[in-house]
């Protein structure tokens, strides 16, 4: 086997492959890089360098790139569980989808649910509701049911209203500033109730 740019003959460990082609040591290193970000091989003059002299290919390099963004990031505890059951069942090559509560991310007091209730089984809308008298939280019709059931095994005298759509959930937003805690658990037995 000879390389593809020299020349020279090569024995089979010797060789180092770039893109189907065989190439020695010397060669490789002057033709080739391998991208920071993804290891993808990728040819010198189709490089991207970062201002440290790190080479990026196409598909990574991104001038808005944050630099301070941390490689390994904080991890909620009660998310971590979550997270190698996901990484189990796909080495084992179950799939299972997971959704994030879908929310309006101008309400911190819904983030903040959003953060604690962390993955779900079902796709889910949240949303404020202004304080009124005549309601307190709006359910959509195919939840209304473990809503109020909800509501009822926790002593929670709300006034419960149907809402339009499916898979939506309003709550006002007094109860969502003092009962965070409890809204994330209605959140998460409507869930299991589907």
């Amino acid at each position: 086997m000879r390389c593809e740019d020299c020349g020279a003959e090569l024995s089979e460990d010797e060789v180092r492959w770039g893109h189907d082609y065989p190439y020695c040591e010397d060669c490789f290193e002057e033709r080739f890089n391998y991208c920071s970000r993804c290891d993808t091989l990728i040819y010198r003059e189709h490089t991207q360098w970062d201002e440290d002299g790190d080479p990026y290919c196409d598909d990574c390099y991104d001038t808005s790139y944050d630099c301070d963004c941390p490689n390994n990031p904080d991890v909620y505890s009660e998310d971590r569980q979550l997270i190698k059951t996901l990484s189990n069942n796909w080495i084992h090559g179950i799939k299972e989808a997971k959704y994030k509560l879908k929310i309006n991310q101008s309400d911190h007091f819904l983030q903040e649910i959003q953060i604690k209730t962390g993955l779900i089984d079902y796709p889910l809308y949240l949303y404020g509701l202004v304080d009124r008298e005549e309601y307190q939280i709006k359910a959509s019709e195919n939840i209304i049911d473990q809503v109020n059931r909800f509501a009822e095994e926790n002593n929670w005298e709300l006034n419960i209203v149907p809402d339009t759509g499916t898979n939506r959930l309003g709550i006002s937003k007094s109860i969502r500033a003092n009962h965070l805690d409890s809204i994330v658990k209605l959140i998460k037995e409507v869930q299991c109730a589907e």
